[in-house]
């Protein structure tokens, strides 16, 4: 627990926050700044994986319902761009409405391509920066600002980045699994 979490007696635990039905639900008690430093690690995470692999294993689906290793790249990077835009609310505005997006529309529309992965995590690594930036400046009580998301409803700060968390160890863990396929 870091300092500023004991100051509070806030380890950010699934027990001392509201939780809301239809987030991921992260399995692990992380304090605030261990859970900045899992999204931080995100870029880095996604870069490691593709390194080295094939056009030919970004386009493998392990099953006709499952995303392609791209799509889960694009997903992943669309998703960055779209929470921390509404964390970036949650932090400067006062319960701020926080928009869906269709994210299977966004995955199949994109006209990225394997040859444009780097420039993808170079704009991961530039969404999540900001985010991270913000998250870091945020004093304990503004981990406790809500947004009023368009279908789930009433969501808090500190249990919505949690959500992100397991959101992005799920994607990896789909990105793993895609680019193993047919190896």
């Amino acid at each position: 627990m870091s300092e500023e979490d004991a100051a509070t007696g806030c380890a950010w635990t699934e027990e001392t926050m509201t939780t809301v039905p239809g987030l991921y639900q992260l399995e692990r008690d992380l304090t605030r700044d261990e859970l900045i430093a899992e999204l931080a690690a995100t870029p880095d995470r996604v870069r490691e994986l593709v390194s080295g692999c094939s056009a030919e294993a970004f386009q493998r689906h392990v099953d006709r319902d499952a995303w392609s290793a791209l799509a889960v790249c694009r997903h992943i990077r669309d998703a960055m761009q779209v929470y921390g835009m509404r964390f970036k609310w949650m932090i400067l505005q006062d319960d701020p409405f926080l928009p869906n997006y269709d994210e299977d529309g966004w995955v199949a529309d994109s006209p990225d391509c394997p040859a444009d992965l780097a420039a993808m995590i170079e704009e991961m690594a530039a969404y999540r920066a900001e985010t991270i930036r913000l998250l870091r400046s945020l004093r304990p009580d503004g981990w406790q600002r809500s947004g009023r998301h368009e279908v789930l409803g009433s969501v808090v700060l500190a249990p919505y980045v949690r959500h992100q968390v397991a959101h992005e160890e799920s994607h990896l863990a789909q990105l793993r699994e895609a680019l193993s396929f047919g190896q």
